[in-house]
């Protein structure tokens, strides 16, 4: 159980990264530099939002998964530590 607990615990900043990325290249394209010959405003200043929220998302999911990939590795030092002590 232990050791599934830990894999678990290591394939959650995986998974976190995994999805940040996704976010990154799923986000529709940025509108071209002259988008005031193709779009309104209103249509511009909507894909740009969608653009902002999609990566300030991706930015803390980012953010997140180095923070438990850390206290997942802090877990796995501190179990072997834990173990050779033991021996």
């Amino acid at each position: 159980m232990k050791k599934f607990g830990t894999a678990l615990i290591l394939a959650v900043p995986i998974v976190l990264f995994l999805w940040a990325c996704f976010l990154v290249f799923a986000a529709p394209p940025e509108p071209p530099f002259d988008w005031r010959a193709h779009m309104s405003q209103a249509e511009h200043d909507s894909i740009v939002a969608t653009l902002n929220h999609l990566y300030t998302r991706a930015a803390y999911t980012v953010t997140w998964a180095v923070q438990l990939g850390y206290a997942a590795w802090l877990l796995v030092r501190w179990q072997s530590q834990k173990r050779s002590l033991t021996r």
